[in-house]
């Protein structure tokens, strides 16, 4: 029980993480700077821990996820851990490599983190780049 409930508060953490990319109420600077860009990278990385830190809970309540070799993962918690923060990492940032694939409830939850690793950089862009709608004027320009 004490999984799930870990689990639940992890992915709260990366929603709220995530907010601050995809709600426009929360993103007050509209250019690209050294403080959004550091947003952007803190954002990936909770993501990227989260997301291990939710397979190796779930590996470690018994739920195989991820095999290695074409054996599911075995070895003491941090071998989990690690192979788990690694395969986390390369699915965000990539397609992956194959050489940890994902297993049953695993491949979901692969695809939902390969989904996000492709959004977040649209987001980024869009939140930076584009005009401020509700104004009617170019990013970083204030009323003068």
């Amino acid at each position: 029980m004490m999984v799930y409930i870990l689990v639940t508060a992890i992915a709260f953490c990366m929603v709220m993480s995530l907010r601050t990319l995809f709600f426009p109420s929360k993103w007050r600077e509209k250019h690209l700077s050294i403080k959004n860009f550091l947003l952007l990278g803190i954002s990936y990385l909770v993501l990227m821990l989260g997301f291990g830190l939710v397979y190796v809970l779930l590996e470690v309540e018994g739920i195989d996820l991820l095999t290695e070799g074409g054996e599911v993962i075995q070895g003491d918690f941090l071998d989990h851990l690690f192979t788990c923060l690694y395969f986390s990492g390369v699915t965000l940032f990539s397609v992956g490599y194959g050489d940890v694939t994902p297993i049953g409830v695993g491949r979901g939850i692969a695809l939902v983190e390969s989904w996000l690793g492709y959004t977040i950089p649209a987001a980024f862009v869009i939140k930076t780049f584009f005009v401020d709608e509700q104004r009617g004027k170019p990013p970083g320009r204030t009323n003068s």
